[in-house]
């Protein structure tokens, strides 16, 4: 082990250390962990960071392939199995060994007893038996120290690998949805791994309850199979239970994936749905399915603790029924020796009964989830399709699941052609481009192509979170020069020059702080700088502004990519005779293949150069590192989680049901003490017995129902309520803007999971071992009061040990579920461009991006698994000690002890090695989890938006009865400490007018909307519609009296009514009306509608859209590029239905076409957030304007 100093230069808050490299260590450092001092050393030293965990060594690293090659042959659970065979095997050796050596102290129980009941009582044969039982129970702590740690690394392993195939999988397959495959990282992974992790535990468990049932037999004879009968009788009822779990487990996990899917819908377009100002309706989605997921948990825990309470009765049962049984039947007479020996084994037995309903929770979870991952591992991948130099398809017919979506496809397409492809609205276009990619699977007919290809779509752009320039590199090594030649040519080097960082700005989350021109510009230079074979662009012209869509054709299509083969999907008519043929689609059928010649062809792009501008400089960076408390969990945060749903009520109830559990207990073992030295009062004692027996057994129950029925999940219940109203409430520059989904998710997930299936089991745990420790101790001091003495010098070493513990353990906790959000934010990610890295073949790197991400969560868990071990051990050796010191003094004082007396005293004070290491573990483990309620907490108390609703909007019911807007002054930062991107802006549109707002990409056309519906608010200045300043209106009023019809529309899964009309305001027949005037006539009200849209075509989803606003009937309407999708035809059957359907209302309408604006009353020149001119069009185009250059671009 070394520990090397940073440059004294490096900020002492930041690392003090290099990272902890494990150099191969002595057995001797091995055997007691004396290799995890340093770590302990720097935690109370300073503030741990991940760069001072130990460096994860290679056997634990996720590069390992060996479970995915178990896996071409077998199931998963059984590949695991084979993988991790080796660890897995030394897990349970270690763990039997362990249970055997507990069963010890009953066998030295009964040799002293013996020893002492003697005549002679030569000091010598009592050293023997005090010096051996000392060295077994120490070795005993040693051997549970490793096992610990052993079953630590089986667990990172079996992490990694999990995770690992699961991710690998969702590269190379289309059908995994994002919030299920959530769950299957965050909880089925996680099932699976603590079968493994507590593998050693669950397998001794039939061997401790055999072993001590010899043992009792060896005492009691026949009377033991009494009580086996009550044990099996007991066991049958379990095995009921657990049938019941089972299934309730498999129902509870979908439920559970259906709200995380609608979560992530929800938190994923936050900002489409607070435009609508939809927010209740989603909100509604997620509870509906929630109250159903808190009823199943609810019914599930109850199982659970009547489990719980069935295997704490057996060995309290046991007892009775085996001394009734040996005394009454048998006729037998009980002694010392035969009562505390019997004790002890069945006091022994409770630990492994007491485990026994969570081993079997965790068989059927994993059982559950195995078959969930297994799904996954099952679903078709994306096959690779016959390769070859050119592309052909013969009577090839495609599917998207059961639904045929192109028929009988023939084509070739000739290397360096350009092949342009044209039709209406859903009738294939993009289809052929998936088919061409593997995305949809072919049914019949034949399909060969190069598989070199590039892809750059313009709606359905995807872009990682990262800096722009990694963007377009995706992973390719950086050429200088063919870097800034594809910079130019996709028209990017403007942008660029504008943002704070140029392209090493870091453009967030799905491209949040990016246009849609532009991300669809980043995802086409990505495609160029890949230089590939064959390019499928996917319309990505639509989305820019028409002398950026000449200059993307010239330099770009037809420079750059001059001899490639392109396959570009297009609106664009003005383009066709640059192509080498046209293929025009109708109804999924390729209706005609020409020549471009024969397309008429009305007007000629016209070139017009870009400028550039002089680069700012500044932070590039978007995406905030999460926030992470540091020290103790805070007291607040306690005392808010007792709060939460009357916490603090069944807390007490379980404590004071605890308390009356132990009193009883011990109050039933000094009677049976009295009763093994009283056999003439058998009729006494007996009835006695049995009652206090029972009674503690439904005590036991009484605590189980307070803490994991009722506190848990309400408390769960409570802290998901809070959360998501503050999620919703949260404003979108400030917070989501900022930060990743898969952090979110993570709160949403992983953090509320703990919160309401763990918590409670841990306070539960902590309270049985609290009390469990306080009668070991009491019950020695009744008979040995002097011991007390020893007492400060046992407690004083276990709190420094346990403060050591928890101060490295705290902060390890808060790095791991640091290092669990990336694999979140990676995976998503993944999911959703999975398509662009297939396509790109970019699925080692990413696999290698992943392992990177899992590697640093294993290094934390890693950590943390030496950490707890050392405890383990440590604290063992310190009980035992005390264990060690009562075994000799009682040899010492042989003479003047009760038989009776020690018997009890060691039958309680054998368990407190196991009981005060898992006492100090349980409490850490407590912190840890209160980790989980710390970080919900603070996105608990996020700062919200403005509210929704005020008081004076009851005087705005048809407000606006005028809709005129007035823009005066307004100032505009996404966030402070940014530059202005709105600078004063001035103007007013008057009642009725059309407004068009023209301009480069990124000048501020989209912050205007974004301000008028305050999605961001204005630094300064003022928006006014009918005269009433907006900031002085309730965000519902406003935003529901406002229409933004967007260019990536929100549609949402559910049916089209649905979609239409959320609110369930329309009738049928308005409904119907709405899809028949934006030409969806053929789909149904309840046709239904997947995710994303994505069983529509764009430009469908976009007239899904406009028939919204037709619906919605405001008098304000804001139109982002709606039409950018759509075929001429169609869109100039659009814009006139514009014209007739919203007559009368104000309309601000941002065009990339300008030939759509060109009527409007108004038109706004913007550029770099100020506005520029302001008039007529008509006129703007007659005179020397900058509106006149852009019009020279109409087509």
């Amino acid at each position: 082990m070394e520990l090397q100093p940073l440059n004294k230069n490096i900020s002492e808050s930041k690392a003090a250390y290099y990272p902890l490299r494990d150099k191969k260590r002595s057995w001797f450092s091995s055997l007691l962990f004396l290799w995890i001092h340093p770590l302990l050393r720097i935690a109370h030293s300073t503030k741990l960071e991940q760069e001072h965990t130990f460096e994860l060594p290679e056997p634990e690293k996720a590069e390992s392939e060996t479970l995915s090659e178990y896996l071409k042959n077998h199931k998963l659970f059984s590949a695991l199995l084979r993988s991790h065979w080796k660890k897995l095997l030394l897990v349970i050796i270690l763990g039997n060994i362990s249970a055997m050596l507990d069963y010890a102290a009953p066998i030295y129980i009964q040799l002293l007893i013996s020893y002492l009941s003697s005549d002679d009582k030569p000091l010598s044969t009592g050293i023997i038996l005090a010096g051996s039982y000392s060295i077994i129970t120490l070795s005993q702590q040693i051997i549970n120290g490793q096992t610990a740690w052993h079953s630590r690394i089986l667990e990172i392993r079996v992490k990694n690998s999990l995770a690992s195939v699961i991710y690998n999988k969702v590269t190379i397959t289309a059908t995994v949805e994002e919030g299920q495959g959530v769950n299957l990282l965050q909880v089925d992974a996680k099932n699976i791994v603590e079968l493994f992790a507590y593998s050693g535990w669950v397998v001794a468990m039939p061997f401790q309850i055999g072993f001590a049932i010899f043992l009792i037999l060896n005492q009691v004879s026949t009377a033991v199979f009494a009580g086996i009968g009550a044990i099996v009788l007991a066991l049958s009822l379990n095995y009921f239970i657990a049938i019941k779990c089972k299934n309730f487990q498999e129902k509870y996990m979908k439920i559970r994936d259906e709200r995380i899917e609608n979560s992530k819908n929800l938190f994923g377009e936050i900002k489409m749905i607070k435009a609508y100002s939809w927010e209740e309706y989603f909100k509604n989605r997620v509870n509906i399915v929630r109250k159903n997921e808190i009823s199943t948990l609810r019914i599930l825990n109850f199982f659970y603790a009547t489990n719980i309470f069935l295997l704490w009765t057996i060995p309290s049962l046991t007892a009775v029924i085996v001394f009734v049984f040996y005394t009454q039947v048998l006729g037998e007479h009980l002694n010392s020796e035969k009562t505390f020996v019997t004790l002890t084994a069945l006091l022994l037995l409770q630990e492994p009964f007491r485990s026994l309903p969570q081993a079997v929770t965790k068989v059927f979870q994993c059982y559950v989830s195995s078959k969930r991952i297994q799904k996954l591992l099952d679903a078709p991948v994306v096959e690779k399709l016959k390769k070859n130099d050119v592309i052909v398809m013969e009577k090839a017919t495609f599917a998207y699941g059961d639904k045929e979506i192109l028929h009988d496809i023939d084509l070739t397409i000739n290397k360096g052609e350009l092949l342009a492809i044209i039709g209406e609205v859903g009738s294939g276009k993009s289809s052929i481009l998936n088919a061409i990619m593997g995305e949809i699977k072919i049914k019949s007919g034949k399909i060969a192509v190069d598989d070199n290809i590039a892809y750059a779509p313009s709606l359905d752009s995807w872009v990682m979170n990262g800096t722009l320039k990694n963007n377009i590199l995706f992973g390719k090594e950086f050429d200088e020069s063919k870097y800034w030649k594809v910079i130019e040519a996709c028209c990017l080097m403007q942008d660029i020059n504008i943002l704070p960082a140029r392209d090493f700005t870091e453009i967030g989350e799905k491209g949040i702080n990016l246009s849609g021109g532009q991300k669809a510009r980043v995802c086409l230079a990505r495609a160029v700088y890949a230089d590939r074979d064959i390019y499928l662009l996917d319309d990505p012209l639509s989305s820019v502004d028409s002398h950026v869509a000449h200059h993307i054709f010239k330099h770009c299509m037809l420079g750059l990519l001059a001899n490639k083969t392109r396959i570009l999907v297009t609106h664009r008519m003005n383009i066709l005779h640059k192509c080498d043929r046209v293929i025009i689609m109708e109804a999924g059928k390729i209706k005609k293949i020409t020549s471009s010649e024969s397309i008429s062809i009305d007007t000629e792009i016209i070139e017009e150069s870009t400028k550039t501008v002089e680069a700012p400089t500044g932070e590039g960076k978007l995406i905030e590192d999460e926030d992470r408390e540091v020290g103790k969990v805070s007291m607040e945060v306690y005392k808010d989680y007792l709060k939460c749903a009357g916490a603090y009520y069944w807390i007490c109830i379980a404590i004071v049901a605890m308390i009356i559990y132990t009193g009883v207990r011990m109050a039933g073992d000094i009677f049976l003490k009295n009763w093994s030295e009283n056999q003439d009062e058998t009729s006494t004692w007996m009835p006695l017995y049995f009652s206090f027996r029972l009674g503690s057994c439904l005590f036991v129950y009484m605590r189980t129902t307070s803490l994991n029925v009722m506190m848990q999940i309400n408390t769960g219940k409570k802290i998901h309520e809070n959360l998501l109203n503050s999620l919703i409430k949260a404003p979108i520059n400030l917070f989501y803007d900022i930060t990743p989904l898969g952090r979110i998710l993570n709160r949403l997930s992983k953090d509320l999971g703990i919160i309401e299936e763990d918590l409670g089991f841990t306070i539960g745990t902590l309270l049985s071992h609290t009390c469990s420790i306080s009668a070991s101790f009491i019950m020695v001091f009744i008979y040995f009061p002097w011991l007390a003495v020893l007492l400060p010098f046992s407690i004083y070493p276990a709190l420094k040990l346990k403060e050591y513990y928890i101060t490295t353990s705290r902060e390890l906790t808060r790095l791991e579920a640091i290092s669990r959000s990336p694999i979140l934010n990676n995976y998503t990610e993944t999911i959703s461009g999975a398509k662009f890295i297939r396509v790109h073949n970019k699925i080692p790197y990413f696999i290698n991006k992943n392992n990177g991400i899992l590697n640093m969560n294993a290094r934390m868990n890693y950590s943390l698994g030496g950490c707890s071990a050392w405890l383990d051990l440590y604290l063992g050796f310190l009980s035992s000690a005390f264990l060690c010191v009562l075994f000799a003094l009682v040899v010492v004082y042989r003479y003047d002890v009760s038989v009776g007396v020690v018997g009890l005293s060691l039958a309680y004070i054998v368990s407190l090695p196991r009981d005060v290491s898992l006492w100090v573990l349980t409490f850490a483990i407590l912190e840890n989890q209160m980790v989980s309620v710390e970080r919900t907490r603070h996105f608990m108390k996020l700062d919200p938006e403005q509210p929704l609703k005020l008081d004076t909007d009851k005087n705005l019911q048809n407000w606006p009865i005028s809709p005129s807007i007035k823009f005066r002054d307004a100032k505009m930062r996404y966030r402070p400490n940014t530059d202005l991107v709105l600078k004063g802006v001035s103007f007013i549109v008057e009642p009725g007018q059309r407004i068009g707002l023209v301009g480069r990409t990124g000048c501020g056309k989209s912050s205007l909307f974004l301000c008028l519906l305050r999605i961001v608010e204005l630094e300064s200045g003022a928006i006014l519609i009918d005269e009433v300043n907006i900031a002085h209106i309730g965000l519902s009023a406003l935003r529901g009296a406002i229409t933004l019809i967007a260019q990536d529309p929100l549609v949402f899964e559910g049916t089209l009514k649905d979609n239409l009309d959320p609110g369930n305001l329309k009738s049928q027949a308005q409904i119907e009306k709405a899809l028949n005037e934006v030409k969806l006539s053929r789909f149904s009200t309840d046709h239904a509608v997947k995710a994303k849209g994505s069983n529509l075509s764009i430009g469908e989803r976009q007239l899904l859209s406009l028939g919204r606003a037709m619906l919605a009937d405001t008098k304000i309407i804001l139109f982002d590029e709606a039409t950018a999708g759509i075929d001429p035809e169609t869109d100039s059957q659009i814009q006139e239905l514009i014209k007739d359907k919203f007559p009368g209302k104000t309309l601000l309408a941002i065009a990339h076409r300008i030939g759509t604006i060109m009527d409007s009353d108004i038109v706004v020149v913007m550029d770099r957030g100020e506005v520029k001119e302001i008039g007529n069009p008509k006129e703007l185009v007659e005179s020397d304007s900058l509106f006149k250059n852009l019009a020279q671009n109409i087509h």
